[in-house]
């Protein structure tokens, strides 16, 4: 599985460069995201409510699945799991202290940088160059 992580500061882009290179990368295979959520909390709503009911797994169905437990997993295991489900490539946004190959768009420092990106810059030729570059890198794996 190759992986790539998309970091930088709130509306600098992100979102907008993974869903691009999603779309890019699933023409050469299966492609899983990790979003980094932190301080996007279960303890309120329905969600805890179950929880404090003493669910160990709330499973919500809808347009999708979304599985919540009460395990705090880490960006290994997420990677893990997309391992083991069989996915050529990982998309991740954030986690920008790991230490993944990551695509920058902001002025942060942070290692293993492949290339700083700006919003601007983006457009459909810039995507198929960081798809290729992603599709020529080492596979990762996850070490559990």
């Amino acid at each position: 599985m190759k992986v790539i992580s998309v970091v930088g500061t709130k509306k600098t882009g992100k979102t907008t460069l993974v869903a691009a290179l999603v779309a890019s990368l699933a023409k050469h295979g299966r492609v899983g995201t990790i979003k980094n959520m932190a301080g996007h909390p279960v303890d309120r709503g329905d969600t805890k409510r179950h929880f404090d009911a003493g669910a160990d797994v709330v499973i919500g169905l809808g347009e999708a699945r979304l599985k919540v437990t009460r395990e705090r997993g880490d960006l290994n295991c997420a990677l893990a799991e997309l391992e083991a489900e069989g996915v050529d490539y990982a998309v991740v946004e954030g986690f920008k202290h790991s230490t993944l190959p990551k695509i920058v768009m902001a002025d942060i420092e942070v290692t293993n940088v492949v290339r700083r990106v700006r919003l601007a810059e983006v457009d459909q030729a810039l995507v198929e160059d960081l798809a290729e570059t992603v599709r020529g890198m080492e596979d990762y794996r996850a070490k559990v």
